[in-house]
């Protein structure tokens, strides 16, 4: 009996090369259907697969494309504030330049004033003016002292610049203080690390004093022709009288602010300086006078006490609060004298001298403090 076909087998004839058997590949006939379809739905999910991650790193090379947009843009910016602060800085420094040669043209002035004084003061004490040189030599030093205060003014401090010299001052008062030379400074303070500063700040306080300069040399400028006609009135035959009223003015006019203890010796000066302790450079607020441990320490000024007690580096310490707005301030003390509260005169007794806190050896750290900000001491009393 013949074989029926069957019709859901697929026969696959494979012709391999001449000479080798033709072979017979016999497959079920959905199998034979499954496979085309199994083969175009594996390549369409590899074309998907590709696209989607195609589409992905697209999208974050344009993320990161827009990140380094903005940061380029940032760049710009910051490049475009450098420029426009380094045109600032070259018209400052234009200023300041302008600025100094006023000055010098006004120092010149001040110097030929001074000579003319210095003429006068000379002819004075000649011994051709023997007869009357001491009333008149008196009546000089009562009113050539251009850094007296005028009565009911507010004292203004001359620039800091002014004290350039108070490292070779220091140096010198302590040799002084020394009879055998081997002075051994006591120094201390808070520690005030240096950073940076912002070279537009730099150059607005550097225009600041320039200008608190300019004014100080205007006011001497004033001052220095009254007093060479005060000097030439002290070379006339009404010298005597003259020196004993300028005498009683100086009195009146006594300094506005008197040194804060007996020692003058000054064994630290205000601003930068190598710290004590650690080396480092560091800043100092105040200035430190020498001393020994029981010393009186007086009021610099009028004024109430706002602070009496003890801290960490500045030990035993008061704060005064004076009527023109400045504060001074007296640290490492023995002992106070005072309470907050209290409203004190120049020149009361408001505590002794120490050596408490961070301190290497008995001082006292004095500082004088104006709208927040420690200025130089010196600028508003000698020793």
């Amino acid at each position: 009996m013949k074989n029926q076909p069957d019709h859901n087998r697929i026969t696959l004839l494979v012709v391999r090369e001449a000479g080798r058997p033709v072979r017979q590949l016999q497959l079920s006939k959905p199998l034979a259907l499954a496979l085309p379809a199994a083969a175009a739905l594996s390549l369409s999910s590899l074309v998907t697969s590709m696209h989607f991650h195609a589409s992905r790193s697209i999208s974050e090379l344009e993320a990161e494309a827009a990140a380094l947009s903005l940061t380029n843009l940032r760049m710009e910016m910051k490049v475009a504030d450098k420029d426009q602060a380094l045109l600032q800085l070259r018209s400052q420094v234009t200023e300041l330049s302008e600025e100094a040669d006023s000055i010098k043209d006004k120092l010149k002035s001040v110097s030929e004033l001074e000579q003319q004084l210095q003429s006068l003061i000379d002819k004075g004490s000649s011994p051709a003016a023997s007869g009357k040189g001491e009333s008149s030599s008196a009546k000089t030093s009562s009113t050539v002292d251009p850094s007296a205060p005028a009565a009911g003014t507010e004292l203004s401090p001359p620039a800091e610049t002014h004290y350039s010299g108070g490292a070779s001052f220091t140096a010198v008062s302590a040799a002084a203080a020394s009879p055998d030379g081997t002075f051994t400074p006591q120094v201390g303070g808070e520690y005030i690390a240096v950073y940076a500063n912002d070279p537009l700040k730099l150059v607005r306080e550097t225009k600041d004093d320039y200008e608190e300069i300019r004014s100080m040399l205007d006011e001497m400028m004033s001052r220095i022709p009254v007093t060479i006609t005060e000097a030439q009135k002290a070379n006339t035959a009404k010298a005597t009288l003259q020196a004993k009223k300028a005498i009683a003015e100086k009195s009146r006019l006594a300094p506005a602010v008197i040194w804060p203890t007996q020692s003058k010796v000054i064994t630290s000066s205000f601003g930068y300086r190598s710290d004590p302790f650690n080396g480092t450079s560091a800043y100092h607020s105040g200035i430190d006078i020498a001393g020994s441990i029981g010393d009186p320490v007086y009021a610099a000024m009028d004024g109430v006490v706002t602070t009496a007690e003890q801290m960490g580096a500045r030990g035993k310490y008061i704060i005064i609060k004076h009527d023109n707005g400045l504060e001074s301030w007296y640290m490492h003390l023995n002992g106070m004298l005072v309470s907050p509260g209290t409203r004190v005169s120049k020149g009361q007794k408001i505590g002794l001298l120490g050596n408490t806190g961070r301190s290497t050896g008995p001082h006292l750290h004095f500082q004088v403090v104006k709208q927040n900000k420690p200025v130089n001491p010196l600028g508003y009393v000698q020793p």
